[in-house]
């Protein structure tokens, strides 16, 4: 699957950058930008579920639970998993190898990343509130590559697991924090691989 994202997005690691930013993005061991395979299996489990709950042509009931496994929230030591994998979203192979490797790449990764700041406005003086100020660090627009991967469960039916994902697909018009704000906009779109 690949995610080209429109804009600056987040994916938060959970973690602060000091007196700079209050959420820095998740990154892998050389420090370039990933979307968690998590985050991506959700957005994907929920528009499957969208077009199954719409009745969508193609999707039966329970192709959601078949693709994506039961949650545990609901079924408890009885959920089970589903019939795809969703990897991490990353940067292509050859991109990563030149960011990581070459000095001339390491000083680009700096340039992957920017800072945005924001402060709550107090309606009635119009000014900053004291202590309001807000940082987050997010990343530029590039295009991302996530793996799906099939795992045949004992027990599980097959599901023509492709057609469904392809039609849920744009459904998902933003990957990331912030969403409902304008932050990470993007195209996803499935690819075959060798």
């Amino acid at each position: 699957m690949t995610i080209d994202f429109l804009g600056f997005w987040h994916c938060g690691g959970g973690r602060g950058g000091g007196s700079v930013v209050d959420a820095v993005i998740h990154r892998d061991a050389s420090g370039l930008p990933v979307v968690p395979g998590r985050h991506l299996k959700g957005l994907l489990r929920e528009a499957v579920s969208c077009a199954e709950s719409w009745q969508w042509e193609g999707f039966a009931r329970g192709d959601t639970e078949r693709l994506f496994g039961t949650r545990t929230e609901t079924h408890g030591a009885d959920s089970r998993a589903g019939f795809l994998r969703v990897g991490d979203g990353v940067l292509p192979a050859a991109t990563q190898r030149y960011l990581a490797e070459s000095e001339a790449g390491r000083k680009l990764v700096p340039a992957l990343f920017r800072s945005l700041h924001s402060t709550a406005i107090s309606p009635e003086t119009g000014s900053a509130l004291r202590r309001s100020l807000r940082g987050m660090e997010v990343v530029v627009p590039l295009k991302l590559e996530a793996p799906i991967m099939t795992i045949m469960n004992a027990g599980a039916e097959p599901v023509e697991w492709l057609e469904r994902l392809e039609a849920a697909l744009p459904l998902i018009r933003a990957v990331g924090a912030y969403r409902s704000r304008g932050l990470g906009r993007a195209r996803l779109a499935l690819e075959a691989t060798e």
